[in-house]
């Protein structure tokens, strides 16, 4: 005998395909197909609900049923209680693969905006950096003009009395050939 839970499960019809299979599967694989226990039973509720019979006379029927093949009501809770700690322990697995997605996608995130701030915080101190460089060297080539023009200026002085020493000293020695030249 299959079971198809969506059958006994009419109401998750139109509710989310991915949880509806998981917690669905889940059910099926604590089915044991062996014994007459609360799935079957569910599946025999259902059917005698299809043929519009009462909850109660549904209930009392397949249960009825279900006692010639040895199963209690004990038996029944009994296995009902398995689907249920079935269904807790899916919910647990996926409590724990939820907070583990959201570390991933919200705090990875969160971790990946903490990186981005302290990449930009570090570019930023090393563009001041930077400036402090430019303005240290700009103030050199501003210094070397300074420099230069100075120098230049002591190179040209130099030029300027070393020409007026040589200029007197050589008119001097041309004049004293001049008049040697005329005088003697």
């Amino acid at each position: 005998m299959t079971i198809d839970l969506h059958d006994i499960f009419p109401q998750i019809g139109e509710m989310d395909k991915k949880s509806v299979y998981a917690l669905l599967r889940a059910l099926k694989n604590s089915f044991d197909p062996n014994k007459f226990e609360y799935l079957r039973f569910k599946k025999s509720v259902a059917a005698l609900e299809k043929m519009n019979m009462d909850t109660s006379t549904s209930y009392k029927s397949a249960f009825a049923t279900a006692e010639t093949m040895g199963l209690t009501k004990e038996n029944l809770i009994s296995s009902a209680q398995k689907y249920l700690r079935t269904l807790e322990h899916e919910r647990e697995s996926f409590a724990t693969a939820l907070l583990a997605r959201k570390k991933e996608k919200v705090d990875g995130k969160k971790d990946e905006v903490e990186l981005y701030k302290d990449k930009i915080e570090s570019h930023k101190q090393k563009i001041l950096e930077l400036q402090r460089e430019i303005e240290i060297f700009q103030s050199k080539i501003d210094n070397v003009d300074l420099d230069v023009d100075s120098a230049t200026k002591k190179i040209e002085g130099t030029k300027n009395r070393f020409l007026g020493v040589y200029n007197v000293l050589f008119e001097s020695i041309k004049s004293d050939i001049d008049t040697i030249t005329k005088y003697l």
